[in-house]
């Protein structure tokens, strides 16, 4: 019995990671998109964000599925963003890539007979609609255009850039 609630549990774990993995490769492949009017293929976007490209080609069909970006097919085929990057919001991102919540709930049932256990579903699930929601309005006032600026201002470009012009510490 405890075997099977561990595997369920791992099971749900792994579901909730895989969700927000998809996001924050979902927002990679934007930004990446964001920097070429010709777009790329799935094997290079793939590249940069460090994953194989068979698994990015699902995150890449709920991109195109939300109307984000546009697939070509062929030998020269890729992808290419459907709009500017500063239309594409990140909260709609989450929203087209994410199918749990920022914290669901526990996949435990607490017990029935216990002051704290019999509220705490209906507790944690008024914290997490919160949560949720300030996720939600947070990511609204960044774009892809944002996000893939602030990459390239961090990334080696950006950090090459400021040891030139003497702004950069000594991180590598």
């Amino acid at each position: 019995m405890a075997l099977r609630h561990l595997q369920y549990c791992t099971c749900i774990v792994y579901s909730i990671r895989m969700s927000s993995a998809h996001f924050a490769m979902a927002t990679h492949a934007l930004a990446l998109l964001a920097q070429s009017d010709e777009g790329y293929s799935s094997a290079y976007i793939a590249g940069s964000v460090n994953t194989g490209a068979p698994f990015l080609r699902r995150v890449l069909s709920s991109l195109v599925k939300a109307g984000f970006i546009e697939a070509q097919e062929g030998r020269d085929g890729g992808y290419r963003l459907a709009r500017p990057a500063d239309r594409i919001l990140l909260s709609d991102v989450y929203r087209a890539t994410t199918t749990e919540r920022a914290i669901p709930a526990s996949p435990a049932e607490p017990s029935s007979r216990c002051p704290v256990g019999s509220g705490m579903r209906s507790a944690f699930g008024a914290l997490a609609d919160r949560v949720e929601t300030e996720v939600i309005a947070s990511l609204a006032e960044r774009t892809v255009a944002d996000i893939a600026a602030d990459a390239v201002a961090h990334g080696i470009t950006g950090r090459q850039h400021a040891r030139k012009e003497g702004l950069a510490s000594n991180s590598p």
